[in-house]
């Protein structure tokens, strides 16, 4: 008999009767009923049994089994079918991970939602505007006022503009029409790009330097058969120097400087082009300085390069080509009036041996001193102008009294009976001056040579030690 303990870990096993009466009473049962073969033993737990004889099990009380834990069939039902393979992760982390899967999820998607836009574009096309969601309506109305508050504001601008129109045939001076202001002022703009305003011709002289006027007067008095002509002035201070600075002489190939002036004034309008293509005629061609009259009539050079070889090498052919593209000799006298240039006038063509296109000094160095102040041409037409002053080829007279790292920036002339040079001097110390020497001369006196380099030593020593 198999008696069932609390303590699972105690093994009994009680027969119910003695070894003697067993084996009798087995002998005796052998006859009625067969042996049943020894069943392997079977070990639950911690309790051992052994399997009895078919014979004696009705004399044993029946021991109730222990009834094994069964999931709820409601469980089995929420766990989902792809997590079967994992039933042996405790309950705690499967309803965990099933309250997970059971949040809905936030995530946007990402692909296009097609199918809806086309319905709603389908469903607007389709019902009639009085059937329109409210939205639509307040859209609607919206888009209108706006259009309304548009055409409000397109009326009111047509009314000024009317208004502005009527006030100006009324009054011409006052203008109170604001767009027309605007586009006024934009046009005057252009306009003064167009054409640089032009600054009043009077040097502003301050002073006299009468020490170095009084070392000049030394040197001149040296050559008595010459009549000079000095104009000096300091860009810093408006200090100058003038003996006989108002005294018409002729120009030489001093007037092509205000003719290189006027070029460049004419670029800046638009009314000519650095690379338009010149042509030389045969009433171009002059004799004197200059290579261009070698080349056969009908050559062609573009306008910076006329104009460059007219003040490199002072060629005279390039000056009558500019004269003509300029407009002519009358067009030209009368700008240079306007420029308060009173006494630079071109009466001939070059070469001019005669003598009769005249300038003074003080013309020249008023002409050079606007120029320098951003006068008469643009700030990029002065940078060019003066670049090529500076390669002036004649270096024979102003030059030859600076000291060496000075620039200097020139044109000079030359006639049997005049010897000119009038330019712009930087010193290495920062200074800048003008200065122009015109000498009348009877026959080509070379002490005009002499005279123009002993007063541009004066002056540039005199300036290089004053403070």
């Amino acid at each position: 008999m198999v008696q069932s303990f609390r303590n699972r870990a105690i093994l009994s096993v009680v027969p119910s009767t003695t070894t003697s009466d067993f084996q009798s009473q087995k002998s005796s049962k052998e006859s009625i009923e067969p042996l049943q073969p020894q069943l392997p033993l079977k070990k639950r737990r911690n309790v051992a049994k052994f399997p009895l004889p078919t014979s004696e099990q009705r004399f044993l009380r029946p021991v109730p089994t222990k009834k094994k834990a069964v999931t709820p069939r409601a469980f089995k039902q929420e766990i989902p079918k792809f997590q079967s393979h994992r039933a042996k992760r405790s309950r705690i982390d499967q309803l965990a991970r099933l309250k997970k899967l059971a949040e809905p999820k936030n995530t946007p998607s990402t692909r296009p939602r097609k199918r809806p836009e086309k319905t709603k574009s389908f469903i607007s096309e389709s019902l009639p505007p009085k059937k329109a969601p409210v939205t639509t309506r307040h859209r609607s109305r919206s888009s209108s006022l706006l259009l309304y508050a548009t055409r409000m504001l397109i009326l009111g601008v047509g009314i000024a503009v009317i208004g502005g129109t009527v006030l100006s045939i009324l009054k011409p001076g006052i203008s109170s029409n604001p767009i027309s202001q605007a586009a006024d002022s934009e046009v005057q703009g252009n306009q003064e790009w167009e054409s640089p305003s032009i600054l009043p011709l009077a040097v502003q002289q301050t002073r006299q330097i009468t020490a170095l006027k009084t070392e000049l007067d030394t040197v001149i008095a040296k050559y008595p058969n010459l009549t000079p002509g000095v104009f000096l002035i300091d860009t810093d201070t408006g200090a100058y120097v003038d003996i006989n600075g108002d005294t018409a002489v002729a120009a030489a190939s001093t007037i092509k400087l205000p003719i290189l002036m006027a070029f460049f004034q004419a670029v800046d309008q638009g009314r000519i082009k650095l690379d338009d293509m010149l042509t030389m005629e045969e009433s171009h061609v002059a004799e004197g300085s200059g290579d261009m009259q070698f080349r056969q009539p009908g050559s062609k050079y573009t306008a910076l390069e006329t104009a460059t070889k007219m003040i490199v090498i002072s060629d005279n052919t390039a000056t009558n080509m500019l004269i003509e593209a300029l407009g002519g000799a009358d067009v030209l006298n009368q700008l240079f009036q306007s420029w308060g240039l009173k006494n630079t006038v071109i009466n001939n063509p070059l070469p001019d041996l005669s003598g009769t296109n005249t300038t003074t000094p003080k013309d020249l160095i008023n002409l050079i001193s606007q120029v320098n102040q951003g006068g008469l041409v643009s700030l990029k037409s002065r940078d060019r102008l003066f670049r090529i002053m500076e390669r002036t080829e004649n270096d024979s007279l102003l030059p030859r009294g600076i000291g060496r790292g000075a620039v200097i920036a020139h044109k000079t002339g030359n006639l049997k009976s005049v010897l000119a040079d009038a330019g712009m001097i930087d010193l290495v110390n920062g200074k800048r001056y003008l200065l122009a020497v015109l000498v009348k001369r009877p026959d080509d006196d070379q002490d005009a040579v002499e005279l123009i380099r002993g007063v541009s030593k004066k002056t540039y020593q005199y300036l290089k030690s004053s403070e």
